[in-house]
């Protein structure tokens, strides 16, 4: 049930708008209740559904209820009392004519080929390439031992997690996961790490004394197994970040106009050119690729690394951020009618592993944008 603060700005938002603070209060409580967003929408929805019908009752009701007295008033016999029930009766039908009919304009209208294509979410899938060029398909619930051309077993597919078992020191290799994927690796030193969509990491098969460097083409997250000996450094294509022990988000995608390391845990020093910045838990370093500027903020770090426990959750952000982060999950491109459409903003969470038509439905109810589907290109329009 939603607590009377919420119902009460679920309303106010459609009357009048809603006070800065009040957005942020709301905002906030849709992010840590994603199990009751669906009956805050719906209570938007209603409300508007009872102004509708209000307004129609102002203007229609009278007329028919003179319509209706002057046919009831003519029979003999015909009491006060009847007609004030027939009244309740005639008004309640009205009403609840006039909600059916604008729930129905409300829903949003889907065309047979939009129907038909089915869209599915992610799954858990990579490919581990070995320097020599030897694959292997890692995929969701696949338990066994990997061996190498030698016979050596090198790794453990178990349980969505590839675990690193040995190898050269010198060796390298590279788990690649592809768009509307996700997997984790256990990296020989126990470091955990979860590779997003669309992404890479290379790293050797055994650290070598001195610094434990990985290069990373994307986005994941790294629980870093502390060495003091031995620090743990990421390497992207425009920066590096060096820890000691800590959990952090690192997001770099080449194609992206932001890179950013989100710190939740221990403390990192993200080095970008001869600049070295020192991070505090709760605290982000975005890098702007198209202006080379930089910035140590505090953010939500929720809001970068709830995707490893199968949630998006995003606050107030741009359409055309939120679907470049949609298109790599479910494997879709996005085509924007207009560049007012891409500065519509969003704030939500929701699973992961919903059908992409649901999540399309959740945006719609809350900006003013409507998804065209035509097989994986999906047109986004003003409504």
């Amino acid at each position: 049930m939603l607590p009377e603060n919420i119902v009460q700005l679920a309303l106010k938002s459609r009357k009048k708008g809603l006070t800065a603070k009040e957005r942020e209060v709301l905002d906030q409580w849709l992010l840590e209740n994603v199990e009751l967003q669906e009956e805050f929408h719906q209570l938007v929805e209603c409300g508007s559904v009872v102004q509708a019908a209000r307004l129609f009752e102002d203007i229609q009701i009278r007329d028919a209820w003179q319509n209706v007295e002057q046919k009831l008033s003519s029979r003999p016999g015909w009491k006060k009392r009847h007609l004030t029930i027939y009244w309740s009766v005639a008004a309640t039908v009205v009403i609840m004519l006039t909600a059916g009919w604008f729930l129905f304009r409300q829903s949003p209208v889907r065309t047979e080929s939009e129907k038909v294509v089915q869209i599915t979410p992610g799954s858990l899938k990579a490919v581990w390439v070995l320097e020599g060029g030897e694959k292997y398909e890692l995929s969701e619930n696949l338990g066994r031992d990997i061996t190498n051309s030698g016979g050596a077993t090198i790794g453990k597919d178990s349980l969505n997690t590839l675990v690193i078992q040995g190898g050269n020191s010198g060796q390298r290799s590279t788990v690649r996961v592809p768009e509307g994927g996700e997997y984790r690796v256990v990296l020989s030193d126990g470091t955990k790490v979860w590779i997003n969509s669309g992404s890479e990491l290379t790293f050797p098969m055994n650290f070598e004394k001195g610094e434990r460097v990985v290069e990373l083409k994307g986005e994941a997250y790294f629980d870093v197994t502390k060495s003091k000996e031995w620090p743990f450094i990421v390497r992207t294509c425009r920066s590096s970040v060096k820890v000691l022990g800590t959990s952090f988000n690192v997001c770099s995608y080449e194609e992206d106009a932001l890179e950013q390391v989100t710190l939740e845990q221990g403390g990192v020093e993200v080095k970008h050119h001869d600049e070295t910045y020192l991070l505090h838990p709760g605290e982000q370093f975005e890098l702007d690729t198209t202006n080379e500027e930089v910035e140590v903020k505090p953010v939500n770090v929720k809001l970068y690394t709830s995707w490893i426990d199968g949630m998006f959750r995003f606050h107030n952000m741009p359409l055309d951020l939120l679907t470049v982060k949609l298109e790599r999950w479910y494997n879709v491109h996005f085509v924007f009618s207009n560049e007012v459409c891409k500065n519509y903003r969003f704030t939500g969470a929701i699973r992961k592993d919903v059908d992409f038509n649901e999540f399309i439905r959740l945006i719609e109810r809350t900006t003013n944008v409507k998804f065209i589907i035509n097989q994986k290109d999906i047109i986004i329009e003003e409504k």
